[in-house]
């Protein structure tokens, strides 16, 4: 790959099909990668929120407080995920389905659209 990487928004990277979106993911940086993860997170959080129980929102907003680039790095051990974020993976898996780790936190999640902040 040329030494400048792409950035990809949130939006251009979410409505791209599954496959596509694996192909650019393995192309953009570690610190991309963190914040397409997180920006997924927090609209999940948003649009999900009025339906979980207050310990199910207490571990998403820690690990959306949590991701960081570390967790994406090509160079990283697989065998030495970061205790905390091997432990905020497992809680998630305790307390939520399948289906909302996948949407959560996975690049087959739905793309979820911003929400407008309703003020009146």
């Amino acid at each position: 790959m040329n030494q400048e990487q792409l950035t990809v928004a949130y939006d251009q990277f979410f409505l791209e099909p599954v496959k596509e979106r694996i192909k650019i993911f393995n192309e953009i940086s570690a610190e991309n990668r963190a914040l397409l993860f997180k920006s997924q997170a927090e609209r999940w959080l948003s649009a999900n929120r009025s339906r979980l129980a207050h310990e199910q929102i207490a571990v998403v907003e820690e690990l959306i407080q949590s991701i960081s680039p570390e967790w994406y790095k090509k160079e990283r051990n697989l065998d030495q995920i970061e205790p905390k974020a091997e432990g905020l993976i497992k809680k998630l898996e305790s307390i939520l389905s399948r289906k909302d780790v996948i949407e959560l936190a996975t690049e087959r999640a739905k793309y979820i659209p911003a929400v407008e902040n309703e003020d009146n």
